[in-house]
């Protein structure tokens, strides 16, 4: 899972070049290359955020407890009647 995490960082990173490169653009294009890069660098920030609470949940370490709903729990054995 952290090889998502990784893949979204270097993704905010694309974005912010894409930002720095649309600055020395003109009109339109300055307008769309700050817009996509602004994009690309908030979705794969709010991406890897979840990434990593998503693994925080799963390794145990959920601001639930023991009601996290991605704590496997043991099944109860069936009753006998």
């Amino acid at each position: 899972m952290i090889h998502g995490v990784s893949s979204l960082l270097i993704a905010a990173a694309a974005g912010y070049w894409v930002l720095t490169h649309a600055s020395g653009e003109k009109g339109r294009v300055k307008k769309l290359g700050q817009l996509l890069g602004l994009v690309i660098i908030a979705v794969s920030v709010v991406g890897a955020g979840c990434k990593l609470y998503t693994i925080g949940k799963m390794c145990g370490f959920c601001p639930s407890g023991p009601a996290c709903p991605f704590i496997m729990k043991k099944a109860a054995p069936p009753q006998q009647q």
